[in-house]
């Protein structure tokens, strides 16, 4: 026969055939203490450049001030958010090309004439070889300058690009593939204008730009006068 146990202090009357086992002491069990919270993940980057190419830039509006990468621009010397569309230099490229090929084929000729000249007094014969050596030089070397400084200006891509014109002279430029991130941006710096308590922040993927070899600026066309003068860049 099993024992029964005594009466429990805060369980009167607990008595019986079936064993008491008693309430473990403390109440109920204690959750586990709860971890930090997880880090918050960075603002969504915009798509749009090559890795090889681009670079994360973050740009943000706060307390007033445009800030692209490590440039600050108050919002009250902003002139213009545009944005457009801009193209290589490839007509530029390809007139250098037919000027520099030009030049060498005279020179190439001048030369191949000059020894055709000089050795057919003594050797008729060789003097057809002699004529070949300057042309295949010419076309040797159109074809390194092509190579070097034509073929990368022709590859490049046309970019859109987003311009942050100041009142003064520094103007910021961030440059995509596709339209979509500048439309997107060129909004929200507006809003950001319009409205004095707007603030964002974004990182974007811009792609590297050389202006030096884009089409970049205000097209103007100017119709009659006279003494016009313009600076090329």
């Amino acid at each position: 026969m099993q024992p029964t146990d005594p009466t429990h202090p805060t369980d009167p009357g607990r008595t019986g055939r079936v064993p008491y086992v008693p309430r473990p002491p403390g109440g109920p069990p204690t959750p586990p203490p709860v971890g930090p919270a997880p880090p918050v993940a960075p603002p969504t980057a915009y798509s749009g450049a090559s890795a090889d190419s681009s670079a994360t830039i973050r740009v943000a509006v706060t307390n007033r001030i445009l800030w692209v990468g490590q440039a600050a621009y108050p919002l009250a010397n902003v002139a213009r958010v545009g944005t457009t569309l801009i193209v290589p230099g490839r007509r530029r490229a390809l007139l250098r090309l037919l000027a520099f090929t030009l030049a060498v084929l005279v020179v190439a000729f001048a030369i191949s004439q000059a020894t055709r000249s000089s050795s057919g007094l003594y050797d008729s014969g060789s003097s057809s070889g002699s004529g070949a050596g300057p042309v295949i030089s010419a076309v040797l070397t159109v074809a390194v300058y092509f190579l070097i400084f034509t073929w990368p200006v022709l590859r490049r891509p046309d970019l859109h690009v987003l311009t942050v014109d100041t009142a003064g002279p520094p103007t910021a430029v961030l440059a995509w593939l596709v339209p979509q991130p500048a439309l997107e941006l060129q909004a929200a710096i507006t809003r950001a204008i319009e409205n004095p308590q707007a603030e964002f922040q974004q990182l974007v993927q811009s792609i590297t730009v050389d202006l030096r070899q884009y089409q970049f600026g205000d097209s103007v066309n100017i119709y009659g006068g006279q003494g016009n003068t313009g600076v090329s860049k």
